[in-house]
């Protein structure tokens, strides 16, 4: 099946990936470690947060009965969940199938809702088991995801709104030199003004190579009133996407300004649910974003993307781009990766070994699972470990 995706002149063909269904995961220790702080060159900001500089990153660990290890980013603030819902839990399994035993952690966070932090933590739980099956399998986590290339194309991202005039352009530039076909810049505000926003975009956009692509994000900053009158100011401006322009939950709203828009409109980094996006297809959307990690298993987030290839519309995939673009990859060739990297950047500073970012593509690393490791000796020695917690 293939699905021709305007944005990059490729077709997206999603295959028959291979998933941890059927595995059985005998857990024998739980580890948390938290690092802090990870700073930013300098701040981010987008239309409705920031300033972004200093970051927290909790790396959860998990070791099986053989000794095997799977390793990922997991939500620090989430401590509590991890440590009354989820341990007690994987430490107790001994015949269940990773199918079960995932849909036993999804309804014991049920109380909590399907749309919040607690499922956020458990998509975020699933990408440590893919490491662990795919370093069992003694496989890079593509490949054993039945990826069959050992990169994914990439979007730069960034383009803070604290960012103006030619510290603004020097950052879109670099991107487009470095081999972005598509740039992504953030724009607007509460109490910007219409035009203040489109001279801020057009000032970009006409600095740019003509066939360089350029995609907007107004981080749900506009009213439906403003952003009715701003779909209409963007005709003519060659945009890519305009994303998440009024409130994610409007989707009465949503549905209006997609009906009245040339531009294409983009939503779902905000959901925690696949059940969600039919109604969002529905409303209008044409570009699909839900976040690997932040959806409450992988397996949903490629139920997207089939969604996506069905009805013809964009895919893309974001949050933190180093862990999450093997994930991304298996969604096809025309998926795209956003790496928002005056952020990423930072963190990428932790790393001994991971992808490689060239030619605007994330080049996977040729080591089994995620083949990312964290440089702990000189984090510990640096006294950036602030807390580290064990459960047998």
């Amino acid at each position: 099946m293939h699905q021709y995706n305007k944005l990059q002149n490729k077709p997206i063909e999603i295959k028959n990936v291979h998933t941890i269904d059927d595995e059985l995961f005998i857990i024998k220790k739980i580890r948390l470690r938290t690092i802090f702080p990870i700073i930013a060159k300098r701040p981010f900001f987008d239309a409705t947060m920031g300033p972004f500089q200093k970051f927290k990153m909790g790396i959860l660990e998990i070791t099986d009965d053989e000794g095997f290890t799977g390793e990922c980013e997991f939500p620090v603030n989430e401590f509590n969940l991890l440590q009354d819902v989820f341990a007690p839990i994987l430490l107790n399994n001994t015949s269940l199938s990773y199918k079960k035993l995932h849909e036993k952690l999804y309804w014991n966070i049920r109380n909590d809702g399907f749309r919040g932090n607690s499922a956020l933590a458990l998509g975020h739980l699933d990408r440590v088991f893919y490491d662990l099956a795919a370093k069992r399998n003694n496989q890079p986590l593509y490949q054993y995801l039945g990826v069959n290339q050992s990169f994914v194309e990439a979007y730069g991202s960034g383009g803070g709104t604290n960012l103006q005039g030619d510290e603004l352009l020097k950052e879109c530039l670099k991107w487009e030199k470095d081999g972005y076909d598509i740039i992504k810049m953030k724009f607007g505000g509460l109490h910007t003004s219409i035009k203040e926003d489109i001279d801020r975009i057009c000032f970009v956009r006409n600095l740019l190579k003509p066939e360089t692509k350029l995609a907007v994000d107004a981080n749900q900053s506009m009213s439906l009133k403003k952003s009715l009158e701003f779909v209409k100011a963007l005709e003519g401006l060659d945009i890519a996407w305009l994303e998440e322009p009024i409130h994610s939950a409007s989707l009465k709203e949503i549905a209006i300004l997609c009906k009245a828009s040339s531009v294409p409109i983009s939503y779902g980094e905000s959901e925690r649910s696949s059940k969600v996006f039919p109604s969002i297809v529905d409303a209008g959307v044409k570009h699909l974003q839900p976040i690997v990690g932040h959806i409450s298993c992988f397996k949903d987030w490629l139920e997207i993307g089939k969604m996506a290839l069905e009805k013809k519309l964009q895919f893309s995939g974001g949050g933190n781009s180093f862990y999450n673009c093997q994930f991304v990859a298996a969604a096809g060739n025309g998926v795209i990766l956003e790496y928002l990297e005056p952020v990423m950047a930072a963190f990428a500073e932790v790393f001994l070994t991971k992808p490689t970012v060239k030619h605007g593509q994330f080049h996977f690393p040729d080591a089994p699972g995620l083949g990312i490791t964290i440089d702990w000796k000189r984090l510990e020695k640096e006294k950036r470990i602030i807390d580290d917690k064990i459960w047998k």
